[in-house]
């Protein structure tokens, strides 16, 4: 009797502790176990979805809205007012500025966490610091990985594209006008694809533009965060209505 008396009184203990913890902001029951909305590029899907954690919905996005910031800006706005405010805790942005594709974004119903980087290559090389080696290793580098290759653009896919509007002479000499500053293909590994036949088409794209070709591993350090947090340093919390703004980008 007594010892359960003792129990019943510790547990009436470590209940107001918890209550004082909550009161004080310390504990967050809502942020404990949070419900997601993941908005991102369908070229990382798999990179993704390797951390479903059943507290997570994803909604993936055409690749080509990078190509017309203006648009980005505009769909992503629109996904994300339409949930209602109890279905997620938090909206969560599986892009970068993305050539300030995601200013003004803003939710009256939801916090908006964002990845603090320029692009998306940074969430596959897995730090900000890494990108940055690269880029000053060698800055004229195009960027390729197993999801862009299936889902964006190449190169070679480009050229294409150009070849229905042009004849192939001018295809050509558009492609590599837009693309004469770039001196290597770099395919970033990131471990959710068997990854040869994605080397085949990247190599076969370094020699269509006579480059150099590369292959880099690629990290998934800040695709786990975006999902199952914590948030750090390299995530901006945007608070029910504010927006993105650029200047939260500037000293990248």
């Amino acid at each position: 009797m007594l010892l359960s008396l003792t129990l019943v009184l510790y547990s009436i203990k470590i209940e107001n502790m918890r209550e004082a913890l909550l009161d004080n902001g310390q504990v967050d029951r809502k942020q404990s176990n949070p419900k997601l909305l993941i908005l991102g590029c369908a070229v990382m899907e798999r990179e993704l979805r390797q951390f479903q954690n059943g507290r997570v919905e994803f909604k993936f996005l055409d690749q080509g809205l990078h190509r017309t910031p203006q648009n980005m800006t505009k769909i992503l706005q629109t996904e994300i007012d339409q949930p209602c405010e109890e279905e997620y805790n938090a909206i969560v942005l599986g892009y970068g500025l993305c050539s300030n594709g995601i200013v003004s974004v803003h939710s009256q119903k939801h916090t908006l966490v964002v990845p603090r980087i320029h692009d998306c290559i940074t969430l596959f090389l897995g730090s900000p610091e890494y990108y940055r080696q690269e880029s000053a290793k060698q800055p004229g580098t195009y960027y390729l990985t197993p999801g862009w290759i299936e889902k964006g653009q190449t190169p070679i896919s480009k050229y294409e594209s150009y070849v229905r509007s042009y004849d192939e002479e001018t295809a050509t000499w558009v492609l590599h006008e837009e693309l004469k500053h770039y001196t290597r293909i770099a395919l970033i590994d990131t471990g959710v694809y068997p990854l040869e036949p994605y080397r085949k088409i990247a190599r076969q794209n370094a020699e269509f533009l006579g480059i150099n070709y590369e292959e880099l591993p690629g990290s998934p350090l800040l695709f786990k965060e975006l999902v199952c947090g914590p948030w750090g340093k390299n995530f901006l919390i945007v608070e029910k209505g504010q927006s993105v703004q650029q200047e939260m980008f500037l000293d990248l």
